[in-house]
């Protein structure tokens, strides 16, 4: 199931990118989330910066169909990793958990572009549940969970980058 988000920041690129691998950003964000961090890493290889969060989300908003299943939280490991891309940045985006003894995922990019003073972030990922029968209706859940957690990072993002739009 796609998944598509566009938003656009008041700082550069680089300015993004440094408050997205941020570890205080990162716990703002989970704290956002309503979830509880298990465990934040930030570092940096060759090619350039890494997170990985560990978090036990709550699963609020996913259809009451699903939620006898799931129960009321999920652990989820959201793991980035970044490189440069022709004056902007590109970020592998790999978020997982089990649920009922299967994998949901999401797998995908983020792409930070200069656009009009600001940046012009654009994520283009992918649902993924296996679970045969109620896949594609789980993957619809998965996706629209996805984009209110996109929407809530890029609320806390604005605020990091002094913008309360």
């Amino acid at each position: 199931m796609p998944i598509d988000h566009t938003a656009t920041f008041p700082a550069g690129p680089d300015d993004v990118l440094a408050v997205l691998t941020d570890e205080a950003f990162l716990r703002d964000y989970a704290q956002a989330l309503g979830a509880r961090l298990e465990s934040v890493e930030t570092g940096a290889a060759d090619d350039g910066p890494r997170t990985t969060l560990r978090l036990v989300v709550p699963t609020a908003g996913i259809p009451a169909v699903f939620t006898r299943f799931v129960g009321r939280e999920v652990a989820v490991v959201d793991r980035r990793s970044w490189t440069a891309d022709g004056g902007g940045h590109r970020g592998v985006l790999q978020v997982e958990g089990r649920v009922l003894g299967r994998r949901a995922a999401v797998r995908g990019e983020r792409r930070l572009r200069a656009a009009g003073g600001g940046t012009r972030s654009t994520v283009t990922a992918e649902a993924e549940v296996d679970a045969p029968m109620v896949g594609r209706q789980a993957e619809a859940a998965v996706r629209e969970l996805a984009m209110v957690v996109l929407r809530r990072e890029d609320d806390v993002l604005r605020r990091w980058l002094g913008s309360p739009d």
